[in-house]
């Protein structure tokens, strides 16, 4: 099982093309739903979640309470502000489901359903499969298909494991009947990698367009996400004007649901909804294009 790097991808031969409609610039806006999938000892786990965005300590194996807090204000109060965001200026997000989160909170699913969102797989847990054997790993990722599969009723087509995903994730995505995995942020636009010798698609993700950040400390106000997103947005689009582009936003209702940041977010979507010839995309509907267009024979998992 082979992984190896490339550092040149398209580089000046980016292949030409057109999104649907004629669009310039492909934007897609992904919701990372993880919040009750985390690491907590009330679900047998050894340690607490480590990413926070106050973190305090506690004893081995006792709970941190307000941590716990920060990850409920996501489901019960920052998804539902950006449900009614995405309806005000109707967006069709992409959801990174963790299937565990989507399970505990079924009026939020009911909500996903209704409106007919994304749904791309962020495993059963909000957890890395680093450490993980391929055994475990492919038990995990049939654990979420399964989950979401009931709770939903759909199939997941696509993935994005917490990072960082292991030497067989891939193998066992194209194994497992997955057209699409999200685990790079090395392009900015989709591409094929060679997974047992045949094609398999990758559509590129960003941690950088991301409100994580805020809790990394990289961010602090709303401004800061807007103007980050925006020059990104510009860029890109200028870009696009030569050659096709794409645009990831990524977002977590515990972070940018918070008031003193959702308006950022609000300033951006109206930026872009001012420009013409931008496809507001999901990210199945970028990889179904992508494969209609440019899949190989032999791709994983697609047949025209």
């Amino acid at each position: 099982m082979d992984m190896p790097r490339d550092f040149i991808g398209y580089g000046d031969r980016r292949p030409k093309f057109e999104w649907p409609n004629g669009a310039r610039l492909a934007v897609n806006i992904v919701v990372n739903y993880e919040e009750g999938s985390e690491r907590n000892v009330l679900d047998g786990d050894a340690e607490i979640e480590r990413a926070s965005e106050s973190p305090y300590p506690v004893e081995p194996g006792g709970r941190e309470f307000t941590l716990e807090s920060f990850f409920e204000f996501g489901s019960r109060v920052g998804i539902w502000r950006l449900i009614e965001l995405f309806d005000q200026y109707q967006i069709p997000p992409t959801i990174f489901a963790c299937a565990l989160a989507v399970e505990r909170n079924p009026s939020v699913a009911k909500a996903f359903v209704e409106r007919k969102y994304d749904l791309v797989g962020h495993g059963y847990r909000w957890i890395s499969h680093f450490g993980l054997s391929e055994e475990q790993e492919r038990d995990q990722i049939r654990k979420a298909v399964e989950s979401i599969q009931r709770t939903t009723g759909r199939r997941l087509v696509g993935w994005f494991t917490r990072p960082p995903q292991t030497l067989a994730t891939r193998h066992i995505l194209a194994e497992e009947g997955f057209l699409f995995d999200s685990g790079a942020v090395n392009d900015e636009i989709p591409y094929f990698q060679e997974v047992e010798s045949k094609p398999f698609l990758i559509v590129p993700y960003t941690l950088d367009v991301n409100d994580i950040r805020f809790w990394k400390g990289q961010m602090f106000t709303a401004c800061d996400f807007e103007e980050y997103c925006r020059d990104a947005f510009d860029v890109l689009y200028r870009e696009s004007a030569r050659a096709p582009r794409m645009l990831s936003v990524g977002l977590h209702p515990r972070v940018i649901g918070r008031p003193g940041r959702i308006l950022g977010l609000e300033r951006l979507l109206a930026r872009i909804q001012d420009c013409r010839d931008v496809w507001l995309a999901t990210r199945t509907e970028i990889a179904r294009f992508w494969l209609e267009q440019f899949a190989p024979p032999n791709t994983w998992n697609w047949h025209r």
